[in-house]
């Protein structure tokens, strides 16, 4: 039995049509010396814009905040998934081992990943997600987490487990072949499937509304904190006032 880790998961990937899985370790640490500098982003096997997209996303749909955190990505083995076609599959990995590492909780180690993260923080669909679940129950796994199948792409007959297999906002539960097939429509969903307990309260509160996004728009000056508000009038002639003649 391998322990669970921390800042270590595993992706479903595939080379060519060949599905294989693959380890993505990062390592997050406190910035060194003055506490208001930015740390350093350091990667190893992905495009370091899609490291950057993915903290942004972290950052803003999550409430998890990078700012003063160096961060390391390295894929294992050498495997340079910023030159393969669908390198954003493994966006949900990376994501797994970014915060498992920043908040020192351990990825289940029975559990694969596959999944491309969107802007809006939701879980887009990837192909051949049959070979890819083929594939981690193959080496071992017993459980994988990916995004929701809503267009039945894949040719296993599942057995639910609960009645959100069809999506309704959580994460659904199937059985397949003796394995747990956990489909998510959120990063966030996907987050606390895939660490060994839940994002600790007062983290990843924010959820996209459909409501009018003017609600969170402030309806007063005093909500902007504002101590003074500075309003031009239009009339440059009390400028000429501050003009100072040296001749």
């Amino acid at each position: 039995d391998v322990d669970d880790m921390e800042g270590c998961a595993v992706a479903l990937v595939l080379e060519g049509l060949r599905p294989m899985t693959i380890e993505i370790q990062a390592l997050v640490t406190p910035v060194g010396g003055d506490g208001g500098t930015y740390g350093r982003r350091t990667v190893d096997g992905i495009a370091y814009s899609r490291l950057v997209l993915l903290i942004g996303v972290l950052q803003k749909r999550c409430g998890l905040h990078f700012r003063r955190q160096d961060v390391y990505i390295n894929v294992v083995g050498n495997i340079r998934l910023d030159r393969q076609e669908g390198s954003s599959h493994s966006d949900l990995t990376v994501a797994m081992a970014l915060v498992s590492s920043l908040l020192s909780i351990p990825v289940r180690a029975d559990t694969a990943f596959v999944g491309e993260i969107g802007l809006l923080g939701e879980l887009r669909p990837v192909p051949a997600l049959d070979r890819r679940i083929q594939e981690a129950r193959r080496m071992g796994f017993s459980r994988v987490v990916t995004p929701r199948d809503h267009l039945g792409t894949t040719s296993y007959k599942t057995k639910k487990k609960n009645k959100n297999h069809h999506g309704n906002g959580k994460p659904g539960f199937s059985r397949i072949n003796g394995m747990d097939w956990i489909q998510c429509d959120t990063l966030l969903d996907a987050l606390n499937e895939g660490l060994v307990r839940r994002l600790p309260k007062g983290r990843g509160k924010f959820r996209p509304k459909k409501s009018d996004s003017s609600s969170m728009a402030p309806s007063n000056l005093e909500e902007l904190m504002l101590n003074e508000v500075i309003l031009d009038d239009g009339n440059d002639d009390d400028d000429d006032d501050d003009v100072v003649n040296e001749e």
